[in-house]
């Protein structure tokens, strides 16, 4: 079948990608026959791996039962069961949980969530978003707007509310020309001076990803940097959102990315691994302290969608972790992270390899031109999309992305294989990714 013979409007038009007919634990089969294996878990989505059978079976139970109500209506007891769950995953840091469809849902839920808070207290001149440069909080337009990619915020930007962006937390290329551990963390320091910029009676809430997503391919400050942001948003009343849309559930080899640092959000937003990728899904989940501050007030967030709360995604939700915790893959990721770095480090003196950093199962390697100087390669060349054609052709999946050099230029990928991969895995993943760069090079 040719691009023009389908009625599916596919991201890249011109072409047909391939059309994957089954997946078994971390590959991927076409219907050629021809196997992939998965190096960045989907979008790092699927946690849990492909054809996992409880998954299946907790779907079915639940459509059995119930597959849809209204959640201005009704409950169940398994949104009940998920909810208290997640905040069992959180030691009971997020009290309430708001499940969604996705994790811009949950990105701009929890600005909604953010903003009513204020309102219930008195404040209702609060509504700015203070978000970073080079973040990626989702396609809507709400949480497009907080994205900090100038790649993707291009096109759209007449639709985009601009409420601030400060510097990205990004040793490999300091905005501020600083060492990492000689810095004085000007980037987290740059929080306050756009807070005052804005004025503090206008700024509702920082949102972050404590380890950033496809904008900068794992790239994360030190543990320090979060003490600061947490110090500042505390003295002029600004709520912390976390993204951990791409965090949570155990891709950084803790529950939750912000426990590597033990700074606790106020708000956090989350999807993607919250399902394991079995359903589409997201949530907003909030602290007790904000919880009753609405509950004391209005009493009431009607900011909903159709499918929020969803009884069959409720199902999926509690399944993964329950699978989580069984299986020990939490701690699995971080075991098994350490091994996937090290063996990354092997390509370290690859003439292509700038930077590689990451967290548990979620590392990122940067492409250069020049390792010296740290010159991106051209721009004109799109490395990055040919990388992400190449891996393809010789059977690895893994995500790419570029500008990551302020959006001028920038090529970068990352490899997040599912929790349940095993270190024969890892070799392949690897050894695939050094091939395909001695093939970029002799290009």
């Amino acid at each position: 079948m040719t691009a023009n013979s389908t009625h599916v409007l596919h991201a890249m038009m011109t072409t047909r990608p391939a059309s994957i007919v089954r997946g078994e634990g971390v590959y991927l089969y076409d219907d050629t026959g021809k196997r992939y294996i998965d190096g960045s878990s989907g979008p790092i989505t699927c946690s849990l791996g492909h054809g996992h059978p409880e998954m299946a079976e907790a779907l079915m139970e639940q459509m059995g039962r119930v597959a849809y109500v209204y959640r201005l209506d009704f409950t169940t007891p398994v949104l009940e069961e998920a909810a208290a769950k997640v905040s069992e995953a959180t030691n009971g840091w997020m009290d309430k949980v708001f499940f969604v469809s996705g994790g811009s849902e949950a990105t701009e839920s929890a600005v909604k969530l953010a903003r009513k808070y204020h309102m219930e207290r008195g404040e209702p001149g609060r509504y700015k978003v203070i978000s970073r440069w080079l973040s990626y909080h989702g396609m809507t337009m709400g949480a497009l707007a907080w994205s900090g990619m100038p790649g993707r915020r291009a096109e759209f930007g007449p639709y985009l509310l601009e409420t601030g962006h400060i510097a990205p937390a990004y040793c490999y290329r300091c905005w501020f020309g600083r060492e990492p551990g000689r810095c004085g963390l000007e980037c987290a320091h740059a929080l306050e001076r756009e807070i005052l910029l804005q004025g503090p009676q206008t700024v509702a809430a920082f949102i972050a990803e404590p380890v950033s997503g496809m904008g900068l391919c794992a790239a994360h400050p030190p543990d320090e940097y979060w003490g600061v942001i947490r110090d500042i948003c505390d003295r002029y009343g600004v709520l912390l959102i976390l993204d951990e849309v791409m965090t949570g559930f155990g891709r950084t080899g803790k529950w939750f990315a912000y426990m590597h640092s033990g700074v606790k959000p106020d708000i956090l937003a989350l999807g993607k691994g919250l399902g394991g990728g079995y359903f589409p899904l997201g949530a907003a989940a909030v602290t007790a302290e904000i919880a009753d501050a609405i509950a004391k007030g209005s009493g009431s967030f009607t900011a909903g969608h159709t499918w929020a709360a969803n009884p069959m995604g409720a199902a999926v939700v509690s399944r993964t972790i329950d699978v989580l915790r069984r299986d020990q893959l939490v701690e699995r990721a971080a075991e098994l992270g350490l091994y996937l770095g090290q063996k990354l480090g092997t390509l370290a003196d690859h003439p292509l390899v700038g930077d590689i950093r990451g967290r548990g199962l979620m590392w990122g390697v940067e492409l250069v031109g020049d390792k010296k100087t740290k010159e991106p390669c051209d721009p004109g060349k799109k490395l990055y999309q040919h990388l992400a054609a190449e891996c393809i052709r010789q059977g690895l999946y893994l995500l790419t992305s570029g500008g990551c050099d302020q959006g001028r230029a920038g090529d970068i990928l990352m490899l997040a294989p599912p929790f349940i991969a095993a270190r024969e895995h890892i070799d392949e993943i690897v050894g695939i990714l050094g091939r395909v760069l001695n093939t970029l090079t002799e290009r």
